[in-house]
């Protein structure tokens, strides 16, 4: 096992003992404050300056999410695991009143517009909006493991959503920051950290070369990677 596995399993075990009903061990934890995390991420410019957020699925970040659109923001969304690529959401496409339910997980490939790559044209987004297991102050961040995130970062480079500059901004809850993670060269790093408390903001986020090449095989036979392949061959 390695270190960066042992220390997600410590971690997982410690989020489920300290918040029950986080959701699955061993993922970004559901964690109390935040919607709190989310209302402080209004405050940054980044955040008022993108007219569109790339942002993942997880549960922590569902807050964020109905803000974004109710801030007539669009959403350019990973749909859980990428299973089902990625999907576009826009304030008229989402009723108001149905936004908290719509914007869950698995629901949004439903309330949104699934992008059919190669032809769809995605668009350009502002911030990319994540969650993790934990982050230090360096930006450095512990996924799941399953490389989702920095996966969701190649594509949108590769497809031109983003740039090297596009700020990364995380959500977590105070607990989650640790003084220092391990880290490989292809993982990406925040350049955002907030926390219902408070904005950490990162002198140097690491950002990785993005490739799209010698993937696990899990993560290269998703259809949304042999599409944006196919439109980048």
């Amino acid at each position: 096992m390695s270190d960066k596995e042992k220390l997600r399993a410590e971690l997982g075990a410690r989020w489920s003992e300290l918040w029950p009903e986080s959701g699955e061990p061993g993922r970004p934890p559901l964690f109390p404050g935040a919607g709190k995390a989310a209302e402080r991420l209004r405050r940054l410019q980044p955040y008022h300056l993108a007219q569109a957020l790339a942002v993942m699925p997880q549960p922590c970040l569902l807050q964020a999410r109905v803000n974004a659109l109710n801030d007539n923001k669009s959403l350019l969304a990973a749909t859980p695991g990428l299973k089902q690529g990625l999907v576009r959401l826009t304030p008229a496409e989402v009723p108001l009143p149905a936004r908290s339910k719509a914007l869950r997980g698995w629901s949004m490939a439903n309330a949104g517009q699934t992008l059919r790559l190669p032809g769809a044209k995605p668009g350009k987004a502002g911030m990319l909006l994540g969650a993790a297991l934990a982050v230090d102050p360096q930006g450095r961040l512990l996924g799941d493991g399953r490389g989702l995130m920095d996966l969701f970062w190649a594509l949108l480079m590769s497809l031109r959503v983003i740039t090297p500059k596009t700020p990364v901004a995380v959500l977590a809850a105070e607990e989650q920051v640790v003084e220092e993670l391990p880290s490989e060269s292809w993982d990406l790093g925040a350049d955002l950290i907030v926390t219902p408390k408070r904005i950490i903001k990162v002198a140097s986020p690491i950002r990785p070369r993005p490739s799209l090449e010698n993937l696990p095989p899990s993560l290269a036979s998703l259809p949304v990677v042999q599409a944006a392949r196919e439109r980048l061959a």
